[in-house]
């Protein structure tokens, strides 16, 4: 079966969604790719530049950048596939919200629920 092509213009809810989730495994694996792809990749995905205007930027082709994005985009979801870095990532921050709500909801001391909130921040800041 032939891959359908997604476009910014002609799928756009398809291609946001998609471009969030290659968003988030950038932050989580962009340091895998050396400097010239991550800026071709994050000014693509994360700066919204079109194809053409990175293309003319780096002295490339279009075809050339469009390639360059696509072999990062499959590379971004295998490493996804096989660490589970950002659903991990996703999965500690959706308990760090819960526990905060809970610790708001706890009844104690001030001092102890600042120091807790304190250590969960601490948390988020690892993640």
């Amino acid at each position: 079966m032939e891959e359908q092509r997604k476009t910014k213009k002609s799928e756009p809810v398809d291609w946001l969604l998609e471009a969030l989730t290659l968003a988030r495994y950038f932050d989580s694996y962009g340091a895998l790719f050396d400097e010239h792809q991550r800026e071709i990749f994050e000014d693509y995905i994360c700066n919204d530049m079109s194809l053409a205007e990175i293309a003319d930027r780096e002295g490339m082709t279009r075809q050339g950048v469009s390639d360059l994005v696509k072999r990062i985009s499959r590379k971004l979801h295998e490493y996804e596939e096989s660490l589970h870095l950002s659903e991990r990532t996703e999965q500690a921050e959706r308990i760090v919200s819960e526990l905060q709500n809970r610790i708001m909801q706890y009844e104690a001391p001030d001092t102890v629920r600042t120091e807790m909130k304190e250590l969960l921040r601490q948390l988020m800041n690892v993640l």
